[in-house]
């Protein structure tokens, strides 16, 4: 799918969540919470940099399908330094890993419009997560299990 079209999606999306049609299960592994010596590390330009993964699955039926999208973010910090990039992955529903190797085959171009559509929905989702509306589900994974 084209980012354009994802975008498009996710509009929509966005649309019947507000209106409370949709119900989400989302699904968070992270290691942002670690501490610094259980995270990996990588040396770049000289440099050691710590490396914090999240993964973040989206699922939910709409208009008739099923619908999973997965972001990954991969945040490297050295001192004040941080580098970020960011992945989109729309794989079959059997494919539920948080792995990028196994997701590389159904990933889509992200570009800054997409990524701040799924931005949006995650605040969404998270708003309404802590509402305990019944719409949302999370489950967070470890990241290390």
């Amino acid at each position: 799918m084209k980012p354009a079209a994802l975008a498009n999606t996710l509009d929509e999306l966005i649309r019947e969540t507000k209106k409370g049609h949709l119900n989400w299960q989302l699904e968070l592994q992270s290691t942002d919470g670690l501490a610094d010596s259980q995270k990996q590390r990588i040396t770049e330009d000289g440099q050691e940099w710590v490396l914090d993964e999240c993964f973040l699955s989206f699922y939910c039926k709409f208009h008739g399908k099923e619908h999973l999208m997965i972001t990954y973010e991969l945040i490297k910090t050295h001192a004040d330094q941080v580098r970020s990039s960011n992945l989109v992955f729309l794989p079959p529903q059997n494919v539920r890993y948080f792995d990028v190797g196994i997701l590389s085959p159904y990933i889509v171009d992200a570009n800054a419009v997409l990524l701040d559509r799924f931005h949006q929905l995650y605040l969404l989702l998270m708003e309404h997560y802590k509402q305990k509306d019944g719409h949302v589900s999370l489950k967070i994974f470890d990241p290390y299990e």
